[in-house]
């Protein structure tokens, strides 16, 4: 009796602690630093993670905390100088800054996005605003995803490189 108790408690309590282990982010990684990959699905699970379990993210996949102001601001480490790979979440939304970025990245969220057919408007701070109500978690929250992408030049080696940078936010 006392082997079938213990062996179901272990048996049922298995999964919940694979789950919590396996975080199931994306990553994509370049000559300088391992970054999370924003797209629809990782935007829904930082914005559903209570504040615990985005630190813990955060230190998992080594984010480094940055001290500006904001209480869930998580740089991800970089050996170059002029690379941003930020993630900040506040009241509702969940904000990715990537500077610089290649357009591959945000074409496939853009896509990802397209192919569930939103309503997309863009607003005066010029970010392209997807909405839709298949943008949905288990809890019928309905997001909303705005991206805007900016040009921006970067010198070194003496010359001017052109550069993207883009600003993804995850609301609901």
């Amino acid at each position: 009796m006392k082997f079938l108790l213990s062996f179901l408690c272990i048996f049922s309590t298995s999964p919940l602690i694979q789950a919590q282990n396996q975080t199931g982010l994306p990553l994509a990684t370049d000559d300088y630093s391992t970054y999370i990959v924003p797209n629809l699905a990782t935007g829904i699970k930082l914005l559903e993670a209570d504040e615990e379990l985005f630190k813990g993210w955060m230190k998992q996949y080594q984010y480094q905390r940055y001290q500006r102001g904001y209480e869930l601001e998580y740089l991800a480490p970089t050996t170059r100088t002029n690379q941003m790979r930020l993630i900040r979440k506040e009241n509702h939304q969940v904000v990715f800054a990537l500077s610089p970025v290649k357009l591959e990245l945000v074409k496939q969220l853009e896509q990802e996005l397209i192919n569930l057919k939103p309503q997309i408007n863009r607003d005066q701070l010029g970010i392209t605003w997807y909405q839709n109500p298949n943008f949905q978690d288990n809890k019928n929250n309905n997001y909303k995803v705005g991206i805007k992408v900016e040009s921006d030049t970067e010198d070194r080696v003496g010359r001017t490189w052109s550069i993207w940078s883009v600003q993804i936010i995850f609301q609901k």
